[in-house]
Order: structure tokens, then sequence, then C-alpha cells
């Protein structure tokens, strides 16, 4: 045992083990105005939030870097390839239930719109400006927890009683034109925005 490793340590995030990793790009597209976000709105074809607003990404590979794998699934998805896409650096992550979502931010250069069906139904883009000036409303839920009949409540103090802690989960929403952008591609969003405006 050696207490020195400590000084030396760079701590990470605690997670269980059935804790889900994965990477996405926020991507930029620039303009003659400025800049655009790139939303992807995801393929009936997909079980999970099938026709939610995202970012291209997904989950990490063994051994794949943050950025690495957030590229990789951006030219799956946009059918682009590595050299289109510049990253400008890593942007806050998100974790929560079991997931722990790593966002990079990047220019998409030279991007003509294509995205793998399977993955995409479609793609559109909203000015980076209007996140800038304008904030998003927040709307909060509970979660409530489930007993499973396989813990072991016998060792908790109050068993089935036990007082957990309750747990509210806040959602912004951004409402551009017809799209209704919320959740967790959201809460990356306004980090973003955040991190910008904290630049100015």
């Amino acid at each position: 045992m050696d207490l020195n490793k400590l000084g030396t340590y760079t701590p990470a995030l605690l997670r269980d083990t059935t804790c889900h990793e994965a990477a996405v790009l926020i991507p930029l597209i620039e303009t003659s105005e400025g800049y655009d976000v790139l939303f992807e709105v995801r393929s009936s074809k997909i079980a999970e939030q099938p026709g939610d607003i995202c970012f291209p990404g997904g989950a990490m590979e063994e051994g794949e870097g943050r950025t690495q794998a957030a590229v990789r699934e951006t030219c799956e998805e946009l059918l682009t390839k590595p050299e289109q896409i510049e990253i400008l650096g890593p942007s806050d992550f998100f974790h929560n239930f079991g997931i722990v979502i790593y966002p990079s931010v990047g220019i998409l250069k030279d991007y003509d719109g294509g995205f793998s069906t399977d993955e995409v139904s479609e793609v559109f883009r909203v000015p980076l400006s209007f996140f800038m000036e304008n904030e998003p409303e927040f709307h909060c839920n509970e979660w409530v927890v489930k007993y499973d009949p396989s813990f072991p409540y016998e060792l908790v103090n109050g068993g089935k009683d036990y007082k957990w802690r309750k747990m509210i989960q806040e959602h912004p929403f951004y409402f551009y034109e017809n799209r209704v952008i919320w959740g967790i591609t959201a809460r990356m969003l306004y980090g973003f925005v955040k991190v910008l405006k904290s630049t100015d």
C-alpha cells in the first residue's frame, strides 16, 4: 500500500459497473453570419429514443478516447471523414442515472447534408446566435425508486422503509421554429453556451 500515490493521482468520476459511457460531437458549421449548430433527428429504427433530437455520437469502444469516439460516430452517422472535423475542445460532460456523456465541440467542414438512414431520419441547423440570445425553459420531474426483490433490504437501516433521497431532474427546453430541443441534448448545449458567454 502506497499512500503517496494520492499525490499524483488524477481523480475520476465514481460510477457503478452498469454505467454507460458515450461521446458526442456538438457540430458547428460556419456561415457568412456566424455559426450554425447541426442537430440530428434519431431514426425510428433505433430502439432508444427514436425521433428525438440529438447530437451525433454513441458508445465509446474499448480503449477509445472521448474525442476519438465522437469523431468516429459523427463520421458514421453523417457520412463524413475525420479530416472534415476540426475539434475545438471538450465541453462539460453529463452524468446521471447510469450514463456519462462526454461532448466535444468541433467545426464540420464541407458537409453536404448526408446521413446514415439507419441511425438518422433528418438533420437540421439552428444559428448559434439563437442559443446565445435565448434562455431555455426549465421543467422538472421526479425519479421514483422501484423496489427490487433481490435487493438486501435487511442490510439497510430502515429496510424497505429506507428514506431514499428524492431525485429531481431538471430539463431545459429550447423552442426553435417547429423544433423542441430538450433533455440531455439541451443540457449539453446549455453548458456549451454558458462557456461561450463566460468568455465574452
